[in-house]
C-alpha cells in the first residue's frame, strides 16, 4: 500500500470515527431532559472546544511517538513552556494542590479590565488579602451569620447545596457584559455536598454562559482528591486544562 492509500485510509477512517462521536454527543445529550434552548447552547459549547481536543489528541500522539508530528524529523526532546493566556469565552481547570496559579491567572484578568467574581470554600477575605484582588464574593458555607471583616465589601453567602442559586447568581453577573471572570475555589467541597450529577449539570450550564457572554471561567482543583472517573468528565466539559 502507498503513503497515499494509508493516508487516505486514516482520513476516512478518522472522519468516520468524529462524525460517530459527534452524532452519540448528541443522542447522549438528547435523553437527559434538557430543553432545545439548553441543547442549542452545549451544542455550541462543543463546536467550540473542536480545536482545543484536536489539538490535546495531536499533543498526545506526538508524545507518544517522540516527535512532532510537524516536522516528523525533529525528535522531541524538551518541551517548550508557553505562557497562559486566558482567552473571553474559555473554561480552565487548574490541576493544583493550592490555587496559586489559577488566582494568578485570575488577578492577571481583573488587571486588564476585567469584572470578577470570586467562588470559594475558602472565607473570600483571605483570600482577597493572599492574593491582592477586588472582586464580587460569593462564600460557600452552610453558616450565614458570620459577619465580613471590617472596612471589606459585603460577602455574599450561599450554601454548597444551593446549586441553583450559584447557577443564578453566576449567570446574573456573567450578563453584565463580556470580560467577566469567575473563579470557583472548592470544587471537592461542592462534590462532597451534592451529588456528582447535579455538580456536573451545574458547571455544564455556568461553562455554557461563559461562552454566551464571553467571560472566563476559572476551577482550581486537587485531581487527587476526586474520583477519576468523575474527573475526567469535569475535565471534558472544560475548554482547557492547565
Amino acid at each position: 500500500m502507498s503513503k497515499e492509500e494509508d493516508s487516505a485510509r486514516g482520513y476516512i477512517k478518522g472522519f468516520q470515527e468524529g462524525l460517530q462521536e459527534a452524532w452519540d454527543e448528541i443522542i447522549k445529550l438528547s435523553t437527559k431532559g434538557y430543553t432545545p434552548r439548553e441543547l442549542q447552547i452545549m451544542a455550541k459549547t462543543k463546536k467550540s472546544m473542536v480545536f482545543q481536543r484536536v489539538q490535546q489528541k495531536v499533543d498526545e500522539i506526538e508524545r507518544a511517538l517522540g516527535k512532532r508530528l510537524t516536522s516528523p524529523e525533529v525528535p522531541i526532546t524538551q518541551p517548550v513552556a508557553q505562557p497562559v493566556q486566558a482567552l473571553p469565552g474559555w473554561s480552565y481547570v487548574v490541576k493544583e494542590e493550592r490555587p496559586d496559579k489559577s488566582f494568578s491567572l485570575f488577578t492577571s484578568i481583573l488587571s486588564q479590565g476585567g469584572k470578577g467574581l470570586c467562588i470559594s470554600r475558602t472565607h473570600p477575605d483571605v483570600l482577597k488579602q493572599k492574593y491582592g484582588f477586588d472582586a464580587e464574593s460569593i462564600w460557600l458555607t452552610k453558616t450565614e451569620t458570620a459577619q465580613p471583616s471590617a472596612g471589606l465589601k459585603s460577602i455574599e453567602y450561599v450554601s454548597p447545596n444551593n446549586l441553583a442559586r450559584l447557577a443564578s447568581s453566576v449567570r446574573d453577573f456573567l450578563a453584565k457584559g463580556p470580560n467577566g471572570a469567575v473563579i470557583i475555589e472548592g470544587l471537592e467541597y461542592l462534590t462532597t455536598q451534592n451529588d456528582f450529577r447535579s455538580v456536573l449539570k451545574f458547571f455544564q450550564l455556568i461553562n455554557e454562559q461563559v461562552v454566551l457572554d464571553k467571560g472566563y471561567l476559572l476551577v482550581p482543583v486537587d485531581a487527587a482528591t476526586m474520583d477519576p472517573k468523575d474527573f475526567s468528565l469535569i475535565e471534558r466539559e472544560m475548554s482547557q486544562v492547565l
